[in-house]
């Protein structure tokens, strides 16, 4: 069971009115639960926390499972990697202190919504998905009834998403066989795919300081191959540089797409770009 900073927040809050109890939505908000509200002490499900705890929890924005010490969701194995919580809906991933999504104007799931429907995914198509992340955009795709393959290079990001109960859905698809899920390196994988294999393309790398190679035109020139005749690829670059710098590196993009034979156009506020074969 999970708890997050802002839950917490709020239990302390009713400890603070005096209350004997309070609604609790645990689990990111799946799991209403009563937390027992003593003298100096939080009790949740099973568990007794000293009021110190449950502020420390509540301290700064983090996801805990609960246990007899709470353990963050959170790790480092060359990187440091947390399951970032967003108030009232699905959560982010940070990797070095860089969120994996936009959170601004939006929540994650109504941003990987959005690159479902710009893409027009349907019933029967077959989605490559590239950079899984928590799973958003291949969730979406995979509630269309399309059929999705899903790259993602770093396992340890596969290990937070199981943590996350709005992933679920990412698990539940690739075991029933509907997902298929590949753990390697996007710009190795591709090669190996068929000429003309999918009918839409999902691309939303990482920042290209941290990815140069899936931005490289011997990388659009793959995707083009893979892609089908009238296929459609969304490739999200956001506006790295643009606020300082004036620099549209959107734009470098879009060229190399087009060099390589992408027809193509700026969408999503620019901050993507929209290719046909």
């Amino acid at each position: 069971m999970l708890i997050d900073s802002f839950e917490a927040e709020r239990i302390l809050i009713a400890y603070e009115q005096r209350k004997e109890s309070v609604k609790a939505f645990l689990d990111l908000g799946f799991t209403e639960e009563e937390v027992k509200l003593r003298q100096g002490k939080i009790v949740i499900n099973d568990f007794e926390y000293d009021i110190k705890v449950i502020e420390k929890l509540a301290k700064k924005p983090a996801i805990f499972l609960l246990d007899t010490v709470p353990k963050i969701i959170a790790f480092f194995d060359e990187k440091y990697y947390k399951l970032e919580p967003i108030e009232n809906t699905a959560p982010t991933i940070e990797i070095d202190g860089i969120r994996m999504h936009r959170t601004k104007h939006m929540t994650p799931l109504e941003d990987a919504q959005k690159k479902v429907e710009t893409i027009a995914a349907t019933s029967d198509e077959n989605v490559l998905d590239i950079c899984t992340g928590l799973g958003y955009t291949a969730i979406a795709s995979y509630r269309k009834d399309s059929r999705v393959t899903t790259i993602e290079k770093d396992h340890n990001v596969i290990e937070i998403a199981k943590y996350n109960p709005y992933s679920s859905d990412l698990f539940e698809g690739i075991e029933q066989g509907e997902i298929k899920l590949i753990i390697e390196d996007a710009s190795s994988t591709v090669k190996s795919l068929k000429n003309e294999s999918f009918d839409a393309i999902l691309h939303d790398p990482p920042r290209f300081s941290h990815a140069g190679e899936l931005y490289s035109g011997e990388f659009y020139i793959d995707l083009f191959r893979i892609l089908r005749k009238k296929g459609r690829l969304l490739h999200y670059v956001g506006k790295p540089g643009s606020k300082y710098r004036g620099k549209d590196f959107a734009k470098g993009v879009q060229n190399r797409l087009t060099e390589v034979g992408f027809k193509t156009e700026r969408v999503l506020d620019g901050e993507s770009i929209l290719a046909y074969k």
